[in-house]
Formats: structure tokens, sequence, C-alpha cells
């Protein structure tokens, strides 16, 4: 399992702190509620390197409650998130995404509906991305889905996040097609996986 530091050859821990006040604020909102939500050292993770790398388009599938939502938000400067859901409303009767505080909501645009429906408009419409979260249905057939239409559209240098990684195969499939690196980050709750587009 490697480090951030080995990967980015940057120390990315001040990113880190910073993340521990944002986390206990989304535990305090949370409680005990979605045990399924991206789990802690995973959003630790994801706010360093969304942090470190500074993009300006981000796309994420799955937003649940919110708490990979408003930890891309929290870590953005200039950038807008763009998040699909298949649902409005959670099995608690919140919206989807309740967590995202008002104040970051400005750069953040939610999608209703599957991915494979709402995916291609948005990359057709946005043209590039820098990081792309895939946290939605751990299908075989719907991650190959995904990782194929985010690498399309995804810059040279270019992030991909896969939680849940171990669910299926398709991360390893896709990897291999294309000749590239799976990071494994975490092996907390499937494992937290990162490609890098050279």
């Amino acid at each position: 399992m490697e480090t951030l530091r080995e990967i980015f050859s940057s120390d990315l821990s001040e990113y880190w702190n910073e993340a521990k006040e944002i986390n206990d604020r989304i535990k305090r909102t949370l409680g005990p509620s979605f045990p399924y939500a991206l789990s802690e050292r995973k959003r630790f993770i994801l706010y360093s390197v969304v942090r470190y790398y500074n993009p300006e388009v981000v796309i994420e599938t799955g937003v649940g409650p919110g708490v990979s939502s408003t930890i891309i938000l929290s870590a953005l400067n200039k950038g807008t998130l763009y998040s699909i859901d298949v649902r409005d409303t959670l099995e608690n009767g919140k919206p989807v995404g309740f967590l995202v505080p008002n104040e970051l909501r400005s750069k953040w645009k939610l999608y209703i509906g599957k991915s494979k429906d709402v995916l291609p408009n948005i990359l057709r419409e946005i043209k590039k991305i820098d990081i792309f979260l895939h946290d939605s249905e751990h299908t075989f057939e719907n991650v190959m889905f995904e990782l194929n239409m985010a690498w399309n559209y995804l810059k040279s240098g270019g992030i991909i996040f896969i939680d849940n990684m171990d669910f299926t195969e398709a991360p390893y499939k896709f990897v291999k097609e294309k000749n590239v690196k799976l990071y494994r980050l975490s092996d907390e709750a499937g494992g937290f996986g990162m490609i890098l587009k050279k």
C-alpha cells in the first residue's frame, strides 16, 4: 500500500491536518448513521489530494449524505464539483447531500439519475476533467463504464479515485487494458484506489 508522500514526492501533512477539522464537523452531524459513507481515512486522503492538486473540475458518482462532496468542496479553491446520485432522497427522508454546508454550495452542481444516463452529458458539456471519484453502483459493468468515460475526458496528469475497489475486478481489468498503475491508498471498507493519467 503506497503513501501519498511516495506517490506525489511531496509532504501533504498540512492538508491532512486541515482535513481533521472538517472531518470532526462531519462526524458531529452524521453521528452513527450512514455506515456506508466514506470512511475517515479515505476522507483525509481525498481532501489532501484535492487540496494539493487544486483542480478546476471534479466529478463524483455517488453522493449519499454528502460526505465526499463536503470533503471535495472544502478542498476546492477555484473549481467546481459535479455530483451524480441515482436518488434525491435518502433512507432517513433527508435530501441527498444534506451534509454539504450552504457556504460551499455555490461551487456544487448536483445531478439526479443513473451515471450511465447523466455522466456522458456532463462530460460532453465540460469537455475536460481533473479528478474523478467513482463511488456509485459497484458492479463490474458500471465501474468499467464510469472509468472508461472518465478516462476519455481526463486531463493529462489527472486522477481517478475508486472507492470499494475490491468489490469487483473492474479496476484491475481497466488498469491492465490502459497499462497504468492502480495505487492502493487504503484497505478500509473495500479499499480505496487511485489511478494517475500520465
